[in-house]
């Protein structure tokens, strides 16, 4: 979840792997190219931190 003054902006669902706005002016103000980069980092994120977990 990214925040903004304590206000949730985004947010990645580990189940459907998508990151997704959660304030109304992420999703008017950003194109897909900009989700599907997030989507990606995240992605990414959630994989490392998956091998992490199985290697400690």
């Amino acid at each position: 979840v990214g925040y903004v003054d304590g206000i949730p902006i985004m947010h990645y669902d580990s189940d459907t792997e998508r990151a997704q706005p959660r304030a109304d002016w992420m999703g008017a103000n950003l194109d897909q190219q900009y989700w599907d980069s997030v989507t990606s980092i995240e992605q990414n994120n959630q994989r490392v931190d998956r091998l992490n977990l199985e290697t400690q």
